[in-house]
């Protein structure tokens, strides 16, 4: 049975127009998935830069952004290009989200 763990951590989104949205975020280790709670603030109106998530040591996770629900893990394998390499894909198997 795969590990179900929970942790609480900070979602950051970073948007084009200067602004930094952080909220409280549950990151399910097992699955990748992260689950922000809902801004209470303003919100941008522009577009999304990047996301990610901190956890509780400082360690920052790239948010899919494709997706915007699962973190990104590094691959090793067979690229799109036909080479064989190091790559990010999202956690979730149904996204397409690489870089």
């Amino acid at each position: 049975m795969k590990n179900k763990t929970k942790i609480k951590c900070e979602f950051t989104s970073v948007w084009d127009d200067g602004s930094v949205v952080t909220t409280p975020c549950v990151y399910t280790v097992a699955t990748g998935y992260c689950e922000p709670e809902v801004s209470k603030g303003v919100i941008p109106t522009g577009m999304v830069d990047e996301e990610y998530i901190t956890l509780d040591s400082g360690e920052q996770k790239t948010v899919c952004p494709d997706c915007h629900e699962y973190v990104m893990k590094t691959v090793i394998g067979d690229r799109d290009d036909l080479s064989y390499g190091e790559y990010q894909e999202c956690s979730d198997p149904d996204c397409a989200g690489t870089t």
